[in-house]
Protein backbone atom coordinates (compact mmCIF):
# COMPACT_ATOMS: atom_id res chain seq x y z
CA UNK A 1 0.00 0.00 0.00
CA UNK A 2 2.80 2.37 0.56
CA UNK A 3 3.94 2.45 -2.97
CA UNK A 4 0.67 3.60 -4.15
CA UNK A 5 0.44 0.47 -7.30
CA UNK A 6 -1.44 -1.91 -8.31
CA UNK A 7 0.16 -5.66 -9.13
CA UNK A 8 -1.15 -5.96 -12.53
CA UNK A 9 -1.30 -9.98 -13.88
CA UNK A 10 0.21 -10.76 -17.55
CA UNK A 11 -2.80 -12.92 -18.93
CA UNK A 12 -0.45 -16.06 -19.99
CA UNK A 13 0.41 -15.95 -15.83
CA UNK A 14 -3.20 -15.95 -14.46
CA UNK A 15 -4.22 -18.83 -12.01
CA UNK A 16 -7.02 -20.03 -14.53
CA UNK A 17 -5.89 -22.03 -17.61
CA UNK A 18 -9.40 -21.36 -18.71
CA UNK A 19 -9.24 -17.71 -19.18
CA UNK A 20 -10.31 -16.43 -22.45
CA UNK A 21 -10.84 -20.21 -23.81
CA UNK A 22 -14.37 -20.31 -22.51
CA UNK A 23 -15.41 -21.80 -25.67
CA UNK A 24 -16.39 -25.65 -26.91
CA UNK A 25 -13.14 -26.50 -28.30
CA UNK A 26 -14.37 -30.05 -29.56
CA UNK A 27 -13.59 -29.02 -33.05
CA UNK A 28 -9.92 -28.88 -34.57
CA UNK A 29 -10.61 -25.52 -36.31
CA UNK A 30 -12.61 -24.31 -33.38
CA UNK A 31 -9.48 -24.93 -31.36
CA UNK A 32 -6.82 -23.55 -33.73
CA UNK A 33 -9.30 -20.35 -33.57
CA UNK A 34 -9.47 -20.59 -29.69
CA UNK A 35 -5.74 -20.53 -29.14
CA UNK A 36 -4.88 -18.27 -31.92
CA UNK A 37 -7.64 -15.32 -30.14
CA UNK A 38 -6.21 -16.13 -26.48
CA UNK A 39 -2.88 -15.40 -28.08
CA UNK A 40 -3.49 -11.81 -29.61
CA UNK A 41 -5.68 -11.07 -26.52
CA UNK A 42 -2.73 -12.17 -24.30
CA UNK A 43 0.06 -10.07 -26.17
CA UNK A 44 1.23 -7.13 -23.85
CA UNK A 45 -2.01 -7.45 -22.32
CA UNK A 46 -2.56 -7.89 -18.37
CA UNK A 47 -5.14 -7.21 -15.97
CA UNK A 48 -5.82 -5.64 -12.53
CA UNK A 49 -8.93 -7.58 -10.61
CA UNK A 50 -11.17 -6.50 -8.10
CA UNK A 51 -14.29 -8.12 -6.29
CA UNK A 52 -17.06 -6.61 -5.85
CA UNK A 53 -17.39 -7.16 -2.59
CA UNK A 54 -15.26 -8.40 0.91
CA UNK A 55 -18.07 -10.56 2.65
CA UNK A 56 -16.75 -13.82 0.99
CA UNK A 57 -14.76 -15.49 3.27
CA UNK A 58 -13.08 -18.38 0.65
CA UNK A 59 -11.86 -14.62 -0.97
CA UNK A 60 -9.70 -13.84 2.37
CA UNK A 61 -8.53 -17.43 2.73
CA UNK A 62 -7.11 -17.49 -1.07
CA UNK A 63 -5.84 -14.11 -1.04
CA UNK A 64 -5.84 -11.91 2.19
CA UNK A 65 -2.97 -15.05 4.22
CA UNK A 66 -5.93 -16.43 5.56
CA UNK A 67 -7.37 -13.74 6.76
CA UNK A 68 -4.66 -12.09 8.17
CA UNK A 69 -4.13 -9.63 5.68
CA UNK A 70 -6.22 -6.53 4.57
CA UNK A 71 -8.37 -5.62 1.55
CA UNK A 72 -8.37 -2.61 -0.15
CA UNK A 73 -11.88 -0.96 -1.13
CA UNK A 74 -11.33 1.76 -4.64
CA UNK A 75 -13.89 3.35 -6.33
CA UNK A 76 -13.45 2.70 -10.04
CA UNK A 77 -15.50 3.75 -12.59
CA UNK A 78 -17.58 1.37 -14.19
CA UNK A 79 -17.17 2.31 -17.79
CA UNK A 80 -13.61 1.37 -17.77
CA UNK A 81 -14.58 -2.35 -16.34
CA UNK A 82 -15.14 -6.01 -18.20
CA UNK A 83 -17.78 -8.05 -15.33
CA UNK A 84 -17.17 -11.13 -15.22
CA UNK A 85 -20.10 -13.25 -16.12
CA UNK A 86 -20.02 -17.07 -14.67
CA UNK A 87 -21.36 -19.75 -17.19
CA UNK A 88 -21.60 -23.36 -16.21
CA UNK A 89 -21.18 -24.60 -19.98
CA UNK A 90 -18.73 -23.93 -22.57
CA UNK A 91 -20.03 -21.41 -25.30
CA UNK A 92 -20.95 -22.99 -28.82
CA UNK A 93 -19.96 -20.51 -31.49
CA UNK A 94 -23.11 -19.61 -33.17
CA UNK A 95 -23.16 -20.90 -36.90
CA UNK A 96 -22.68 -17.49 -38.93
CA UNK A 97 -19.54 -16.25 -37.08
CA UNK A 98 -17.21 -16.59 -39.85
CA UNK A 99 -19.71 -14.68 -41.75
CA UNK A 100 -21.48 -11.96 -39.69
CA UNK A 101 -19.83 -9.42 -38.47
CA UNK A 102 -21.82 -9.12 -35.28
CA UNK A 103 -21.87 -12.63 -34.41
CA UNK A 104 -18.32 -12.60 -34.13
CA UNK A 105 -18.50 -9.55 -32.36
CA UNK A 106 -20.81 -11.01 -29.99
CA UNK A 107 -18.70 -13.73 -29.36
CA UNK A 108 -15.12 -12.13 -28.81
CA UNK A 109 -17.44 -10.09 -25.94
CA UNK A 110 -18.65 -13.23 -24.45
CA UNK A 111 -14.94 -14.98 -24.92
CA UNK A 112 -13.68 -11.59 -22.57
CA UNK A 113 -16.12 -11.63 -20.14
CA UNK A 114 -17.24 -15.17 -19.12
CA UNK A 115 -15.11 -17.77 -16.37
CA UNK A 116 -16.65 -21.08 -15.39
CA UNK A 117 -19.15 -20.83 -12.48
CA UNK A 118 -16.88 -22.21 -9.83
CA UNK A 119 -15.13 -19.43 -9.68
CA UNK A 120 -18.45 -17.26 -8.90
CA UNK A 121 -17.22 -16.61 -5.33
CA UNK A 122 -14.64 -14.01 -6.69
CA UNK A 123 -17.36 -11.85 -7.72
CA UNK A 124 -15.08 -10.30 -10.21
CA UNK A 125 -14.52 -7.26 -12.02
CA UNK A 126 -11.61 -6.54 -14.05
CA UNK A 127 -9.37 -3.71 -15.67
CA UNK A 128 -7.23 -4.50 -18.43
CA UNK A 129 -3.97 -2.82 -18.83
CA UNK A 130 -1.69 -3.19 -21.31
CA UNK A 131 2.21 -4.10 -20.04
CA UNK A 132 4.12 -1.27 -21.83
CA UNK A 133 2.07 1.45 -19.98
CA UNK A 134 3.16 -0.18 -16.41
CA UNK A 135 6.05 -0.24 -14.70
CA UNK A 136 8.57 -3.55 -14.45
CA UNK A 137 9.78 -4.69 -11.43
CA UNK A 138 12.17 -7.96 -10.91
CA UNK A 139 9.57 -9.35 -13.50
CA UNK A 140 6.38 -8.05 -12.24
CA UNK A 141 4.28 -5.50 -13.70
CA UNK A 142 2.84 -2.38 -11.54
CA UNK A 143 0.35 0.17 -12.31
CA UNK A 144 0.40 3.47 -9.92
CA UNK A 145 -2.92 4.53 -8.32
CA UNK A 146 -4.85 7.60 -9.93
CA UNK A 147 -7.82 9.62 -9.76
CA UNK A 148 -9.67 7.05 -11.55
CA UNK A 149 -9.34 4.47 -9.27
CA UNK A 150 -9.28 6.03 -5.60
CA UNK A 151 -9.16 4.31 -2.11
CA UNK A 152 -12.06 4.92 -0.19
CA UNK A 153 -11.76 1.94 2.84
CA UNK A 154 -9.25 -0.39 4.22
CA UNK A 155 -10.63 -3.49 5.58
CA UNK A 156 -8.71 -5.16 7.97
CA UNK A 157 -8.80 -9.07 8.29
CA UNK A 158 -10.40 -11.47 11.13
CA UNK A 159 -6.90 -13.02 12.19
CA UNK A 160 -4.71 -9.64 10.84
CA UNK A 161 -2.20 -8.55 13.81
CA UNK A 162 -1.54 -5.07 14.38
CA UNK A 163 2.17 -3.58 12.82
CA UNK A 164 1.97 -0.19 14.80
CA UNK A 165 1.64 1.64 12.29
CA UNK A 166 -1.15 3.28 13.58
CA UNK A 167 -0.04 6.82 12.38
CA UNK A 168 -0.05 5.66 8.74
CA UNK A 169 -4.09 5.09 9.79
CA UNK A 170 -4.49 8.55 11.34
CA UNK A 171 -2.87 9.92 7.99
CA UNK A 172 -5.40 8.45 5.51
CA UNK A 173 -8.22 8.75 8.44
CA UNK A 174 -7.64 12.61 7.74
CA UNK A 175 -8.25 12.21 4.11
CA UNK A 176 -11.27 10.26 4.40
CA UNK A 177 -10.41 6.62 4.14
CA UNK A 178 -12.60 4.32 5.78
CA UNK A 179 -11.31 1.76 8.47
CA UNK A 180 -13.14 -1.79 8.84
CA UNK A 181 -12.63 -4.69 10.70
CA UNK A 182 -13.56 -8.08 9.53
CA UNK A 183 -15.19 -10.69 11.60
CA UNK A 184 -17.32 -13.96 10.69
CA UNK A 185 -21.39 -13.16 10.92
CA UNK A 186 -23.04 -14.90 14.02
CA UNK A 187 -26.09 -16.09 11.85
CA UNK A 188 -24.30 -16.76 8.53
CA UNK A 189 -20.88 -17.90 6.68
CA UNK A 190 -20.63 -14.25 5.10
CA UNK A 191 -17.68 -12.05 6.78
CA UNK A 192 -19.10 -8.12 8.41
CA UNK A 193 -17.92 -5.43 10.14
CA UNK A 194 -17.43 -5.25 13.65
CA UNK A 195 -19.33 -2.80 15.36
CA UNK A 196 -18.00 -3.07 18.53
CA UNK A 197 -15.17 0.09 19.22
CA UNK A 198 -12.87 -1.79 21.90
CA UNK A 199 -12.49 -5.01 18.96
CA UNK A 200 -11.73 -2.57 16.29
CA UNK A 201 -7.99 -3.08 14.80
CA UNK A 202 -5.71 -0.92 13.72
CA UNK A 203 -2.91 -0.92 11.26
Amino acid sequence: MKKLRFKVSPIDELNDPFEYLSLDMGDKSVRTWAKNFRKIVSENNGIISFSRNWHEPLMWAHYARSHTGIALGFEVPDSLLYHIDYISEKIVPPLDVDENKGSMAKLVEMLLRSKHENWRYEDEVRLVRTLDNCDEENGLYFAKWNHTTMLKEVVLGDRYVSTGNSNDQDILEKHGIKFITARPEFRGFKMTPQIRAKLQKRL
